[in-house]
C-alpha cells in the first residue's frame, strides 16, 4: 500500500511506529481519520466491512464512501508509541482536520496543533508499506460479522486487581478484552462493548472493539 507521509514525519518513523495515525482523502476532498497498529491491515478491515451488509459498521459515512469513491489518497499524519498517545493524537487530530467521514467528533483540548499536522494536499514522502501478519486466533476473530454484536455490560472489580472487569449484564458472562480498552472505567459503570462474539466461556472481542459508557 503506497502512503504519502506528512512532513512532520520521517518515513522510517512511519515504517517502525507501534501506533499509526492516519488519514485517508477521496477524490471529493473528504477525509477520514483513524488509528491502529498496521495501516494497511485496518484499511483492509474497513473494506471488508463496508461490503459486509451485517456488519454494525456497515451503514457509517466513510464505510458508505468506500463503497462509492474508488480514488483515495492514504496518508500517514501521526505516529505514538502507546494506545493512550495514539488516542490523544487520533483525537486532536480529528479537532485539527474536521474529517467530514468521521463518526464520533474529536475530544481532545489540543488547539495548538501541539503534533504539527499538515495539509493534507498531497505532499510529503510516498513510501511502500506493508500489511502485518495477524494470529486470528490470538486475536480472537473466529467469529463472522454476523457473530458479532453490541452488548451491555456492567464493569466489576475483583479484590486485589488493580483494574475491572466487564460481565454482560444479560447473561453474566464475562468478557475477555485488552486491559488498556478498561482504562478509565470503574466499578458499577455500565458500557456498551461492540465487536463481541460469545464464546464456550466468555465474549470475546477483537482489536476494534470499542467501549462506551452508557449514561
Amino acid at each position: 500500500m503506497y502512503v504519502l507521509v506528512t512532513p512532520n514525519i520521517k518515513g522510517y518513523q512511519a515504517r517502525n511506529a507501534k501506533h499509526v495515525i492516519y488519514a485517508h482523502k477521496n477524490e471529493k476532498g473528504h477525509v477520514y481519520i483513524g488509528q491502529s497498529e498496521c495501516m494497511v491491515n485496518r484499511w483492509n478491515e474497513h473494506l471488508q466491512i463496508a461490503k459486509s451488509k451485517s456488519h454494525p459498521e456497515y451503514g457509517q459515512k466513510f464505510k458508505k464512501s468506500l463503497r462509492e469513491s474508488k480514488r483515495w489518497e492514504h496518508y500517514v499524519i501521526g505516529i505514538a508509541e502507546t494506545v493512550s498517545i495514539a488516542n490523544d493524537v487520533e483525537s486532536a487530530a480529528i479537532v485539527f482536520y474536521k474529517p467530514a467521514l468521521n463518526s464520533i467528533p474529536g475530544t481532545s483540548s489540543n488547539t495548538k496543533n501541539l503534533y504539527d499536522f499538515q495539509p493534507l494536499d498531497g505532499n510529503g514522502r510516498e513510501i511502500k508499506l506493508e500489511g502485518k501478519t495477524i494470529d486470528r486466533y490470538r486475536k480472537q476473530e473466529r467469529f463472522s460479522d454476523k457473530e458479532r454484536k453490541t452488548i451491555k455490560c456492567r464493569a466489576i472489580k475483583k479484590s486485589g486487581k488493580s483494574h475491572v472487569s466487564f460481565e454482560c449484564i444479560d447473561d453474566g458472562i464475562r468478557v475477555n478484552i485488552s486491559h488498556d480498552k478498561r482504562i478509565g472505567f470503574y466499578a458499577g459503570d455500565t458500557v456498551k462493548i461492540s465487536f463481541a462474539a460469545k464464546g464456550k466461556t466468555f465474549y470475546t472481542t477483537t482489536e476494534y472493539s470499542q467501549v462506551q459508557k452508557v449514561l
